[in-house]
């Protein structure tokens, strides 16, 4: 899970190490079988003495959508305290503890309704999107974007992604810069340069988001 935007303890500078490893047999004509039952990231390299090679992602029926009780649960850690999260995960009807929140931080039901669709279908962007070591929305763009929306300007290059929410050049604008990650499994997996100087902002969105308030498509 990512920390906040503005804190030093951000994400880690290098990929996971695998939970496992195994062999697979090349047949003459280049073919080979391979399960992948399992879901999971399936690193893919030709010589053990090299870290060139490639992914293959198996994932649930389902995704990148938010179908079950524990799509709808992670992701609220975002924006809600320690003591929050674990009264809602520890409930008897989670799903439903999820949906309370949400209406209760809405003021009524339409209202929260409303909120759950725009959260969780930036999840589902997130997934679409940013997936790389981990589902989208656990990445920090998928942060960032669950948080504070689509950006206003993005530019990227070879070794960077910096997003811009507001006017170019102007002090109250917001930017947002991801690098590479060294020794990735993908192209798309980014890093956020955090700055302690967000910390407002990141303050100000949660808050908004907890008051049902946040409705940017």
């Amino acid at each position: 899970m990512p920390a906040p935007v503005f804190t030093s303890l951000g994400s880690s500078t290098a990929a996971a190490p695998p939970d496992s490893t195994f062999q697979v047999q090349v047949g003459s004509d280049g073919r080979f079988t391979m399960d992948l039952s399992t879901p999971g990231i399936y690193r893919l390299r030709m010589d053990t003495t090299t870290d060139a090679g490639f992914a293959l992602y198996s994932v649930q029926d389902a995704f990148p959508l938010v179908t079950s009780t524990s799509d709808l649960l992670l992701p609220l850690r975002y924006i809600t305290s320690n003591q929050e999260y674990e009264r809602i995960s520890k409930s008897t009807n989670v799903r439903s503890a999820v949906e309370r929140f949400w209406i209760d931080a809405a003021g009524d039901r339409e209202r929260g309704r409303e909120a759950i669709r725009i959260y969780y279908g930036r999840v589902e962007n997130a997934n679409r999107h940013f997936t790389a070591g981990s589902e989208g929305w656990r990445t920090d763009r998928g942060l960032v974007h669950i948080i504070f929306g689509t950006p206003t300007s993005i530019y990227k290059n070879d070794l960077n992604e910096t997003w811009i929410y507001g006017e170019e050049n102007n002090l109250m604008s917001l930017t947002f810069t991801f690098t590479k990650r060294p020794g990735a499994f993908n192209d798309n997996d980014l890093v956020l340069q955090r700055d302690p100087m967000l910390k407002g902002a990141w303050y100000r969105n949660v808050e908004s988001w907890r008051n049902g308030r946040v409705y940017q498509n």
